[in-house]
């Protein structure tokens, strides 16, 4: 009669407390029925005073609870961790009592985790993220920080694919805390940077996380405004690793990411890093950084040599005709060969036929000429010539591509001035409209014009 007096007061609270399914559910609230009538009074008295704010009054019975009846209510977690203990530790009236309090939240994140493994409540991930930030919500001594930083960190590399925003934020923050305040070096700065970059750049690119693209730009930030994202320090953790492991195309990658986000994208071990990327995965776009980055350092042979791999590796005709119109420059003014430099101007029109910029080049090649008729006959009337056929670029330049028409006008009223007067023309016995061919190298039809 006594248990069965029992089970139908448990029942009775059990229906007020909206839990009567709990029944099924052995070990919840103890193994005996006193157990559960003690279970079920503490919590009834637990959440009356949390109801009412009488949150100090709470923790008495929550003690109970937490201790004896872990799982007979998740209030014992979600009340305690939203409301009660951030009123205690703020209302502590001692660094101690603050302390102490804030250690018996951390005890319940674990028995959180402990009596509710494998489900979801208890998801590691989830919780220990829970328990760093709440371990930084109440504590800002970065001296004594480990508590909540290898919570934060393991809840990181159990996130998968699914990291959380304002964990990865807080991690990284308190690094940078950790740096300032010497408690870590530059070397740990940076690889908590990579790790979190990896672990965003997958949830992003690979599962579709865009809204952690803030978080990106945060721990980006963050890193650039650190003091310990220097080019020396990268280089000196950097360099070995990179000599040692030619070909690992993901540490490249990281490396070389680091260092172009940090401004460091003169250094040699960026070109080392774009070089070895380059040649395990060749691409147009990789050789045109590779020829910009030896335009920088003055080695024209290796621009060219990678302008040229660009255009090998180019199947955008537009994209390749601007290639070769580089090429095209520097076979003019580094190479002092203006055939050449016409033929990559010629090739890049074959690619881009409204490319004006190749007729401006050719037309200034032209007008640029002086050695072409030295020692022949009527070298002064030969070397007036170019600049028909120069004149005639330039306004082929115009009408192919209107952008560069201004330009084109410029140059036109600046060389039609050396023009043969009509006198001279006349004395070699030509008259305007005439065909005309210049000779030497440029070898181009026109029509006789006078100077005006």
């Amino acid at each position: 009669m006594k248990n069965l007096f029992i089970k139908g007061v448990l029942v009775f609270l059990l229906a007020i407390l909206g839990q009567a399914d709990v029944l099924a559910q052995p070990g919840r609230f103890g193994d005996t029925p006193e157990d559960s009538i003690r279970a079920l009074r503490n919590l009834s008295m637990y959440g009356d005073r949390y109801r009412n704010e009488n949150y100090k009054d709470a923790m008495r019975f929550w003690r109970i609870l937490i201790n004896e009846f872990p799982m007979s209510s998740r209030n014992i977690y979600v009340w305690a961790e939203r409301d009660i203990f951030g009123h205690m530790i703020e209302n502590a009236e001692t660094d101690e009592e603050r302390k102490a309090y804030l250690d018996t939240a951390m005890m319940m994140f674990d028995k959180r985790m402990k009596y509710y493994e494998g489900e979801n409540f208890g998801d590691p991930a989830n919780v220990l993220g829970r328990k760093g930030l709440f371990y930084f919500r109440y504590n800002r001594n970065i001296e004594e920080s480990e508590i909540g930083y290898k919570a934060l960190e393991e809840a990181i590399r159990l996130s998968g694919d699914d990291p959380s925003h304002p964990v990865i934020a807080t991690y990284m923050t308190v690094t940078v805390g950790k740096y300032a305040a010497g408690f870590v070096d530059s070397e740990h700065v940076i690889e908590t940077y990579t790790w979190l970059m990896d672990v965003l750049n997958n949830a992003i690119e690979n599962a579709g996380r865009n809204q952690l693209v803030p978080a990106r730009d945060m721990v980006e930030d963050l890193f650039a405004n650190s003091g310990a994202a220097d080019c020396d320090a990268l280089i000196e953790l950097f360099a070995d690793r990179v000599h040692a492991s030619p070909e690992d195309a993901e540490l490249l990658t990281q490396v070389n990411d680091l260092l172009s986000s940090t401004g460091c994208t003169d250094s040699d071990l960026y070109l080392a890093t774009s070089e070895k990327l380059h040649v395990l995965n060749p691409s147009a776009q990789s050789a045109i950084s590779l020829s910009a980055m030896y335009r920088a350092r003055n080695n024209d042979d290796m621009v060219i040599k990678y302008l040229q791999e660009a255009i090998e590796l180019q199947e955008v005709p537009e994209e390749r005709a601007n290639y070769y119109l580089e090429l095209s420059f520097i076979a003019n003014q580094v190479k002092n060969d203006r055939q050449l430099s016409r033929q990559y101007a010629r090739n890049a029109l074959n690619d881009n036929p409204s490319l004006g910029r190749a007729h401006i080049h050719i037309g200034s090649l032209y007008a640029s000429e002086s050695n072409c008729f030295a020692g022949e006959e009527d070298a002064d009337f030969k070397k007036r010539t170019v600049y028909w056929v120069a004149v005639d670029r330039f306004n082929e330049a115009k009408r192919v591509d209107p952008s560069v028409t201004a330009e084109a006008d410029r140059l036109i009223e600046t060389y039609r001035v050396y023009f043969p007067d009509t006198e001279t023309l006349f004395f070699h016995g030509y008259q305007e409209g005439d065909s005309y061919t210049v000779g030497c190298w440029i070898n181009e039809s026109t029509r006789v014009r006078a100077r005006r």
